[in-house]
Formats: structure tokens, sequence, C-alpha cells
């Protein structure tokens, strides 16, 4: 079935109004798919078109200003019938909306982002557009639809960010990229200025660090010297040059002290690279280099992630379950049945802890309550034994063995009766 409706309201809207057929298409965007507004406009105006040559052939008509009206509105497509049917030149008005500037527009700023991508020299595989329209076209717009009561209208800032990016596509090859585009492009209308926006790329790995008194990041004390020789942050930074990037955030799921390994199954993080102008580069010849250029930290490079990841892997180890390896040492002579206590003790406990008296300082005193799911223990000597602590993130496992004077109920110390002390510490299970 035909909808009539549609080149009757056309018709009324050109009576007054001289559209383009982008803009004339657009007020009827949202009757179905496949086609261009522009397209969409002209088809409506030659089914005008073809109606109002035959009304007026069959004499049907007779309010003759009224229709020739409509057929200058509608521009050149109406030329050649305009002249046929009643012997007159078509007289050229600018679209009440666009100015009947929009394809040239379009077309004009798709040449400036390719010249500017050019020199803004990126490898780059993907883009969105954003658009900002000036507020008179906005108005004019917004007015067209409430005095003709249009709903099924499209605005003319998402008909330039889709012909736009086609037009992008198809001059550079990038692709559109919703999620996580590599470039945001925006442009001005009229005014034809657009900018590139860089966007961080965001890589998930893992890291391993094989070595003590190594800092999560660059620690620079209030004098202005280095805390700790080595940080995870410096191991990264070769990625930088590489991604030809403007700066390097580390985003880890929790932290070890410095004094603490990360080994076995590696702590997840996401390395986030500011501006990088390079984003064609394999993964896993990334954390080769990096790598190849230190040995104290190994890392790899698994996936690129959004912004919605940094904030999960940061969510997500508070309570996750870790295992640690810890070595510690009595003040007094041990026996096998301490060790037995301790395993018989520290299984499915929940631990009531006050934040550490050694980062008292720059921690706020807390009670913290974390679980310890299980303790493996195994004599080293007459003083010193090893234990595999399996605990939910978050629990201070260096006060789960001294006990921080009485900061931490139970604790290894406080069960056996000894003074024990966490001489050595490694992660060798963080969650997945």
């Amino acid at each position: 079935m035909i909808n009539l409706n549609i080149l009757s309201k056309a018709y009324d809207i050109l009576k007054e109004i001289p559209l383009c057929d982008s803009c004339l298409g657009r007020l009827f965007a949202g009757l179905g798919r496949g086609l261009s507004n522009r397209d969409r406009g002209r088809a409506i105006k030659i089914l005008l078109l073809m109606n109002i040559y035959d009304y007026v052939k069959k004499g049907t008509t007779s309010n003759v200003d009224e229709v020739i009206n409509v057929l200058n509105n509608m521009g050149k497509v109406a030329e050649t019938t305009l002249y046929e049917l009643y012997k007159k030149e078509l007289k050229y008005r600018p679209c009440y909306i666009c100015g009947s500037d929009l394809e040239r527009i379009i077309q004009e700023l798709s040449v400036k982002v390719v010249n500017c991508l050019k020199e803004l020299n990126v490898r780059v595989r993907s883009f969105i557009v954003g658009c900002r329209v000036a507020k008179d076209i906005i108005d004019r717009e917004e007015n067209l639809r409430y005095i003709y009561n249009i709903e099924t209208s499209e605005s003319i800032r998402s008909e330039i960010k889709r012909e736009l990016g086609k037009k992008i596509m198809e001059l550079t090859g990038l692709r559109v990229d919703f999620e996580r585009p590599d470039i945001v492009i925006l442009v001005s209308v009229p005014e034809g200025e657009i900018k590139v926006n860089l966007m961080p790329i965001l890589i998930l790995g893992r890291y391993w660090k094989l070595g003590r008194n190594i800092s999560q990041a660059l620690w620079i004390s209030r004098s202005g010297t280095r805390k700790y020789p080595f940080s995870i942050e410096e191991a990264l930074r070769p990625l930088m040059d590489s991604y030809n990037a403007s700066d390097l955030v580390l985003h880890a799921a929790g932290r070890e002290d410095v004094d603490v390994r990360m080994l076995g199954s590696g702590r997840p993080f996401i390395v986030e690279l500011k501006e990088a102008k390079n984003r064609l580069l394999d993964l896993t010849a990334m954390a080769e280099k990096v790598n190849s250029l230190q040995n104290v930290i190994r890392i790899s490079l698994e996936r690129e992630v959004s912004r919605r990841d940094v904030r999960l892997i940061k969510a997500e180890v508070s309570r996750k379950p870790k295992i640690y390896k810890c070595l510690i040492l009595s003040d007094q002579e041990l026996t096998a049945n301490d060790l037995k206590v301790i395993e018989e003790k520290f299984k499915n406990i929940r631990i009531k802890q006050r934040t550490p008296t050694r980062v008292l300082h720059r921690r706020p005193d807390i009670l913290r309550i974390r679980k310890v799911f299980e303790v493996r223990t195994r004599m080293m000597n007459s003083h010193v034994f090893e234990a595999l602590i399996k605990c939910e993130g978050g629990l201070y496992v260096k006060e789960l063995v001294s006990g921080d004077n009485g900061r931490t109920t139970p604790s290894f110390s406080e069960v056996i009766g000894k003074h024990l002390k966490c001489i050595e510490l490694d992660v060798i299970y963080a969650h997945e």
C-alpha cells in the first residue's frame, strides 16, 4: 500500500520552504533503511513531480502560483518540469536548513581530514566522527519538525557524522569503531574546522617481578631522589617509543610490596598509552622488546581492551583469592606441632586487621576483615619454616604472621606463642 501522506506532507512543506534533497529526505529518514537521505529526498521530489505533471495535464489543479512555488522550492530536479508546464525558468532558492551547502561541506571536510591525518603522521586503524553544528542550523531544523509535526526525521548532526564517516572510510581505508576508536575526528559545521584527538590505547597484560626492592610505579622522594632502583612502570616505558605515545599509565590489579616478588601466574595489568600515533604493532613483539631490555621484569601483552576493563580490573582485585609463599623466622625453636597448629587454626578463618603500623602514615586506620582459606607449612630448620597461604585479596600477609602488636588477630605468632617474622614473601598466584 502506498503511503500518500508522505507526498502530501512533503508538498505542504515545499509550498513554503525550499529544501535540498538531503534535508527533505532527512525528514523521512525513519521510514526504511538502505537509502541515503539525499536519495530519499530526490525520490520524494521525483514522485511529487510525476503527480504534479499528471494533475496539471489533466486540469485537476487550478492553483498555478502554488504549484510554481513548489517547483521552485524543489530546486534543479524540477527545472525541466517547470519549463514544460509553465514555460518559466527556475528561480534558484537555497535550502532553508543548510543553505544548499551540506554536500559541499561534507566533501571539503573529508579532504581536510585526510590531509590532517597525513600531517599528524599517524598509523591508526579506526575512528569515529563527532560533529558540532551551528545553533541557527539546528534551530531551523527543529522549528521545521515542530511546525509540520515530523516524527520520522533524524538530525543533521547524525547525517553529517554518518556521511562524513563513509567518505573518510573510502579515502583512507580506516574503519569506524564506536567501542574503541583510535582517533576521534571532531568537525564544526558550517565553519569547516576539524580537530583530531588521539585516543589512548589500553592493553591487557601480566607482569612477573623476579627481583625485590622494585616498586610498581616510579617512586621519587620529597627530596627528589629515587626511593627504589627500578619499577614496573619503567620496564614498560619502551612501549612509549614504539607506539609514539606522549605518556604511559599503569593500571594494575592490586599491588605487592616493593620487597615482594610476583611469580607464578603473574599479576594482571592494563597499560594505557596516551596519544599513541602508531597502533599497527604486534603485541607479542612488543612484549619481547620489553623483556629483552632488562632481566628482572617479565611481561606478556594479551589484547587491547576498553576503559570499562580498567574499572573492572581494579574492582575485582579487592577480594579475589591469592596464594603467597612466605619464609618465616622464629625467635624461638620451632616444633612440628607449632606448624600443625598453624595449619589447623588457619583453615577458613576470618582475620581482623587494623591498618598495619608500617603504612599508617599514608593510609587511614580502619578495620579490615579478610578470610584465610588454607595454610600449608614446611620446616626448613629449627628457626625457619615456609608457608603457602591462600587468602582473600587485601589481606596483609606480613602482619598475619607477626600479629603487628595485636593489630592483626589471630596471627601465626599469637596461636603458637612465639615471635614470628616474615623475612621473604612471594606472590605465586593472583586472580585470573
